[in-house]
């Protein structure tokens, strides 16, 4: 009864400390994997709206560019958004754009949507999306990201998961 006993308390130790020494290589990876962290698809659509539009001013095209980009594992819907037409995303409605393009998810469950606006006061027309940008204007998802950019007149908005990998 006794061999039974240490042998059991030996099994004990060595299964904890293999537990404890597995926790800690998964920190420690998940640590490597944070510092060497790949963009998420908002940075990485922002750098491809920046380098398309100082190529391209039809915000159509550069649209449709956009939603070919291989981080977008989804189907997508580029359509104009015309004055008075509802801009979803947002507390707030949304003017005082010259014109506009948004990239949608054919399935209305995805919580991503971007736009590209043509403006005149970029800075302002920014400021007032950010402040009234709602990460969670999908019923049952929330977005992970949320990314502005502007060049010359254009803004770049997007919320969107961090990325679309299936786990």
């Amino acid at each position: 009864m006794k061999k039974f006993k240490l042998v059991l308390i030996v099994t004990a130790l060595v299964f904890t400390s293999c537990l404890l020494t597995g926790c800690g290589k998964d920190n420690k990876d998940k640590e490597d994997t944070n510092n060497n962290k790949e963009k998420t698809v908002a940075q990485t659509l922002v750098s491809q709206f920046e380098d398309e539009i100082k190529k391209e001013k039809d915000i159509e095209k550069v649209a449709k560019k956009l939603s070919e980009n291989k981080v977008l594992e989804i189907q997508l819907d580029v359509s104009t958004v015309k004055k008075g037409d509802y801009v979803s995303g947002f507390k707030t409605e949304i003017k005082d754009f010259n014109s506009s393009v948004v990239i949608r998810p054919i399935i209305g469950s995805i919580p991503f949507v971007a736009y590209i606006f043509e403006v005149d006061n970029p800075e302002e027309f920014s400021k007032n999306l950010k402040e009234n940008a709602d990460l969670r204007w999908n019923i049952c998802t929330e977005a992970d990201n949320m990314e502005i950019s502007i060049v010359d007149n254009y803004v770049f908005f997007i919320m969107s998961p961090e990325n679309f990998e299936q786990e």
